[in-house]
């Protein structure tokens, strides 16, 4: 283990006992989920988590990000690169979405949303974040929705534009009662080359979500009462032989909700592992290990963090970074985590802000996953450097995978590993009532 975290350059992070470190998860919004429940008023048409399996996957995080929220009509997992204003089109003004647009319920939030009529994709994401803080053994845990993804290819293309996502994004948090955003904006750079703007248009909208997220939790208790009403409504409507369970539970939830009040509401930046270099111009490979693969080419993407942080870095709580999926040319590069955190941090991001994210199982793109005893090491690095916490991608791999094998021991091992519990930075931990665990409902 390291005392510090040292640059070429004597750039050097003190070291720090803190057991306050935070592991995050993301959820894959498509694996262990059920579809149209028709007990669960506003229904699954997007998929609710199923509980018994949810709390077993969450159990040893102390934070999850819902995951995907998008801009794109289309989100196409298998596209890996546009060209054209038909392959990464601009975005379309008008809602943000949780499949491909043209489906029933895929959107998610728009102009016409309230509090009190939740699309099927606010029922999904509240219900997760609902079970993640009424988990019985492991809860509560903090909940945010990530916007983005590698999937989404819609530009933001003008600061309007940006302005009128922020405010859904706010609404988006707000309705579903989540405790904030996660931005996992992964193609700025080759936007912002081929078409202009782009990096602006971003900037806008993280400097327009902190300024959102400060309203909405000005309007939590407003929207808490809004919901309940509209649930108290529903259920007196009820026949007494169809009293469902989806009713006691969450008007208990939502009065807890209120009386918990609003949640530090996060604004997290997820970039990659490149996004701070050094000096660009003359190491873009430092992070490297000794006798891992050197491209003959560099990243499009280097140094990207560097060109915004200082224009969004007041407004970011959190910035994850994607150390995975690093595949290329002359084969799966060896990083060296503990160079990343250092480059982040000489480039200004506070270590206190910063989580090193983990991919265990299968890559994307070519990249190879290091193993857990690696894992284990780069983590224990960052607890001395007193980095904010790690994240693992993803809490719930496909089934069969190896991922689906290697995520929940890689987990349990980095709670171990850290302490990691409930984040302190974002205060004591609420009080919520506790469900059964088979059924997501109060006993």
């Amino acid at each position: 283990m390291i005392a510090s975290l040292t640059l070429a350059t004597g750039y050097a992070v003190p070291a720090t006992t803190s057991n306050s470190m935070e592991l995050l998860g993301y959820y894959e919004n498509w694996n262990t989920v059920k579809w149209w429940d028709n007990d669960i008023p506003g229904n699954c048409a997007m998929g609710c988590a199923v509980p018994q399996a949810f709390m077993e996957q969450i159990a040893p995080y102390s934070s999850l990000n819902y995951g995907f929220t998008f801009l794109v009509e289309t989100p196409n997992p298998d596209q890996v690169a546009c060209t054209t204003p038909s392959t990464c089109p601009l975005w379309d003004g008008d809602g943000i979405y949780i499949a491909a647009k043209s489906k029933s319920g895929a959107t998610v939030v728009d102009a016409s949303t309230t509090a009190a009529d939740l699309t099927p994709g606010l029922v999904g994401v509240g219900e997760a974040c609902r079970l993640a803080r009424m988990a019985p053994s492991s809860g509560p845990h903090r909940c945010k929705i990530s916007l983005g993804g590698w999937s989404d290819w819609a530009r933001l293309g003008s600061a309007a534009s940006a302005k009128q996502v922020a405010a859904l994004a706010s609404k988006m948090v707000l309705f579903s009662f989540a405790d904030g955003v996660d931005l996992d904006f992964e193609h700025l750079t080759p936007f912002d080359a081929q078409f202009g703007g782009e990096m602006e248009a971003y900037v806008t909208l993280v400097t327009e979500l902190r300024a959102a997220l400060a309203d909405a939790a000005k309007g939590w208790g407003a929207a808490v009462d809004a919901r309940a009403a509209k649930l108290t409504t529903m259920n007196a409507s009820v026949p007494s032989w169809q009293k469902r369970d989806y009713y006691t539970t969450n008007l208990k939830y939502l009065a807890e909700l209120k009386a918990n009040g609003a949640p530090t509401l996060e604004l997290s930046y997820t970039t990659r592992f490149n996004a701070f270099l050094p000096d660009p111009t003359g190491d873009p490979w430092n992070y490297l290990l000794p006798g891992s693969p050197v491209p003959n080419s560099t990243f499009a993407t280097d140094d990207e963090g560097g060109k915004l942080w200082a224009k969004i870095g007041s407004a970011v709580d959190s910035v994850n970074v994607m150390a995975y999926d690093a595949g290329t040319d002359a084969g799966p590069l060896q990083l060296n985590f503990t160079t990343i955190a250092s480059n982040f941090i000489a480039g200004g991001v506070p270590a206190s802000k910063l989580y090193l994210g983990f991919e265990p199982g299968e890559q994307a793109g070519g990249g190879a996953w290091e193993g857990q005893d690696a894992d284990l090491k780069w983590a224990a690095d960052a607890k001395a450097a007193g980095l904010a916490g790690t994240f693992v991608w993803a809490i719930n791999p496909d089934a069969g995978s190896a991922g689906a094998a290697a995520a929940p021991k890689l987990a349990a091992a980095l709670k171990q590993a850290t302490g990691a519990g409930w984040p302190a930075r974002f205060g004591p931990p609420p009080t919520y009532s506790k469900v059964d665990a088979a059924t997501g409902w109060l006993p």
